[in-house]
């Protein structure tokens, strides 16, 4: 049977779930869509309790589509439907509900880490995540006022990266002195003259690089924990950039230099 109703409970749920964190938080679930992210979701071992997809893209996605199969729910809709619920203009017919992973925290022997102090657009943190994973860094930490990383915008933003990199969500002072006790350096990123210039400094084994808000840069507490402060050299008439883009410039000199390229 193919659903038309808008009242359907699994429709109204998706919709929900799609567009409000605080749903989001209190079932402890999250809401993707798209042959990319479904995909990324059935593989990354995660459980899905509802699948919902147009016939079009049962057939147009085969992979993706056999992958939602194993859901606890499987509900085919229109296309109406599926423009109802979706959070893009073209959407591709397929969506999930997924229950949030459990928190283990940072991983053992992790050497790389992102920290993001209050970063709101969830393009930028998804990005950020992204960046992380492909540098091969080992986790992020993120305070409470950044943008959730289960919304759709970020999961899109991240491709996918969420679902594989270890996140925890907290508030920074304490997991900075946390990380501390367990022998990490923290460096945090701020344009600020009294800053080192990034390439005079060296980065240890373990080493955490903090990334602050796209208008305020970090917040007091955070800037006073970091045991160095950074900047990056920038010449002409730029005086700073995208949150994102500062970020893999940062990321990618820690990597470079831990592998001694």
């Amino acid at each position: 049977m193919v659903i038309t109703s808008r009242k359907n409970d699994a429709v109204k749920r998706f919709r929900e779930l799609l567009r409000e964190k605080s749903v989001r938080d209190a079932q402890g679930v999250f809401a993707v869509e798209g042959d990319h992210l479904c995909g990324e979701l059935a593989k990354g071992g995660f459980r899905i309790l509802t699948a919902l997809m147009t016939e079009n893209a049962a057939v147009k996605y085969p992979k993706t589509a056999a992958a939602l199969g194993s859901a606890g729910e499987v509900v085919v809709i229109s296309q109406e439907i599926a423009e109802y619920i979706s959070d893009t203009k073209a959407p591709q017919g397929l969506f999930a509900i997924a229950e949030k992973p459990h928190s283990d925290g940072i991983p053992d022997g992790a050497g790389r880490l992102v920290l993001l102090d209050g970063v709101q657009d969830p393009g930028n943190v998804g990005t950020i995540l992204r960046t992380a994973e492909a540098l091969g860094f080992d986790g992020a930490a993120l305070s409470p006022e950044c943008a959730d990383i289960w919304s759709p915008k970020t999961l899109r933003a991240s491709m996918g990266s969420v679902f594989r990199l270890p996140c925890i969500t907290g508030e920074l002072p304490g997991i900075i002195s946390g990380l501390k006790e367990m022998g990490f350096r923290v460096y945090g990123s701020m344009l600020d003259s009294s800053a080192a210039k990034l390439g005079e400094l060296e980065f240890p084994e373990r080493a955490a690089v903090v990334i602050g808000s796209e208008g305020d840069g970090m917040t007091r507490l955070v800037r006073e924990k970091c045991d160095f402060l950074v900047s990056i050299p920038m010449k002409g008439k730029i005086s700073s950039l995208n949150a994102s883009a500062a970020a893999a410039i940062l990321l990618y000199e820690a990597v470079r230099q831990r592998l001694g390229q």
